[in-house]
């Protein structure tokens, strides 16, 4: 019984969307921060697939890092 509990909390850990991004702002698997909500809600509203939803939300989060670190949203325009 407790193989079968643990396979299945594993098995959801691994499956659905992970919305996973490069940088210092990204804090791993257990992100509850506001910003996480805030740009997770923001890439999902969007009628996109979902490898534009997942870039959508990792700009949304530089840009929040940007804003938090620096006081702005870009440092360079690209």
């Amino acid at each position: 019984m407790k193989k079968l509990f643990l396979i299945l909390v594993l098995g959801m850990f691994f499956s659905g969307r992970a919305l996973a991004c490069g940088g210092d702002f990204y804090s791993g698997l257990f992100d509850f921060s506001k910003e996480h909500k805030i740009c997770g809600e923001y890439a999902r509203s969007l009628d996109l697939d979902s490898f534009r939803q997942t870039d959508a939300y990792c700009d949304c989060r530089e840009r929040l890092d940007n804003k938090k670190k620096y006081g702005i949203e870009k440092i360079f325009d690209n």
